[in-house]
């Protein structure tokens, strides 16, 4: 709970929507009084605004206080009244209109049950204002217009201190065209994230995106499908480089392709897969006809050979002798006219398969 939620005054507004809500389960008239004993809340309107003197000796006193005989030259009327407590402080009063002793334990039930929905009220519009500060905080990140000292405010201002951490995670199956699409119960993930002053999320560019503090906590699982993509970027104390990530992961949103899914065993490379979400599309088409007629062995030791070190490292990742492994790589050659012993070649034909992948291509053929 913030200081300014518990010294902020008790809303007319919200207290008089209590009052509509409980008075017609009720044959008496609720008033709501501040923490001044002004009537802010009540059944006839030409009260509101008054003081309402039982509701000082509530305040001063801090109990409840019945009026039998209101004083003179007062718009008070008989009744009982009864402090109204938020979050542990005394916040206001609330009166119950009636014979005293008919209506005190009524009125002790209708401090609480205010007390109740105001407090949930209060729930709410702090939820409100969570989600949308996490979604303004991760569009500020990933639009690559806001300036670093502003992106660091409101980090701050949300609580979360370097170092930083941003998460994406994405349905298994892309929307028509290829883009992400949100896991199914990602409204709810980013509810129940968004309750934790260590997390923010929001639902953004077809994606769940979590920003944490901490050396990985955006990392941790909210909760979702098995079959979700996810990717994490590492903890960083600069937030240009934050900013960075942000912006490469609004790039990886356009190709739900190449974001991994959960618990994929082959390498992922980031720097790969950004590079080909800026391509132009009419670009990846063509990248993909290079490598149409390579096996799903072949495309394996591209993969191998481009996460391993050394050919004999590269054979053993796909359990075959270097001998054989030299031989898909001749075939390779012959498909594609590269040569994947050469780095560059190597990188080449390692970004066509990114673009299949952004694309939804599986044309595999058998070895």
């Amino acid at each position: 709970m913030t200081e300014d939620r518990r010294r902020a005054p008790l809303s007319s507004e919200l207290a008089q929507r209590v009052v509509d809500l409980i008075a017609p389960t009720i044959s008496h008239n609720i008033n709501v009084m501040d923490e001044h004993g002004t009537i802010i809340a009540c059944m006839e309107p030409g009260r509101v605004g008054s003081l309402h003197h039982g509701a000082q000796r509530v305040i001063a006193e801090r109990r409840s206080v019945l009026v039998n005989v209101p004083e003179p030259g007062t718009s008070d009327r008989p009744g009982a009244n009864e402090p109204l407590m938020i979050d542990g402080e005394l916040r206001g009063v609330v009166g119950v209109t009636g014979n005293p002793r008919e209506v005190e334990d009524l009125a002790r039930v209708v401090a609480l049950t205010v007390q109740l929905l105001i407090a949930q009220e209060h729930e709410q519009d702090a939820a409100s204002r969570r989600h949308t500060e996490a979604r303004d905080l991760v569009a500020a990140l990933s639009s690559g217009t806001t300036r670093p000292d502003d992106a660091r405010a409101r980090l701050a201002a949300t609580g979360l201190q370097p170092p930083w951490s941003l998460a994406l995670w994405a349905a298994g199956d892309p929307r028509p065209g290829g883009g992400v699409a949100p896991p199914p119960t990602a409204e709810s993930a980013a509810a129940r994230v968004n309750g934790d002053g260590a997390r923010r999320a929001a639902v953004l560019h077809g994606a769940l995106w979590i920003v944490g503090h901490g050396r990985a906590p955006a990392a941790d699982s909210p909760g979702l499908p098995a079959d979700s993509r996810h990717t994490r970027t590492p903890a960083t104390d600069d937030v240009d480089a934050l900013m960075a990530y942000a912006e490469e992961s609004r790039a990886l949103c356009r190709y739900a392709g190449l974001i991994p899914r959960i618990g994929r065993a082959e390498p992922w490379s980031r720097e790969i897969a950004v590079s080909v979400a800026h391509l132009p599309r009419r670009t990846l088409t063509r990248m993909t006809a290079r490598t149409a007629s390579l096996s799903e062995a072949q495309r394996r030791t591209v993969s191998a050979m481009a996460s391993a070190g050394s050919m004999r490292e590269a054979a053993d990742a796909v359990f075959v002798h270097r001998n054989t492994l030299l031989q898909r790589v001749d075939r390779i050659r012959n498909a594609t006219g590269l040569d994947i012993r050469r780095p560059d070649h190597l990188t080449t034909v390692h970004m066509c398969l990114y673009a299949e992948a952004a694309l939804g291509i599986s044309h595999i053929p058998p070895e």
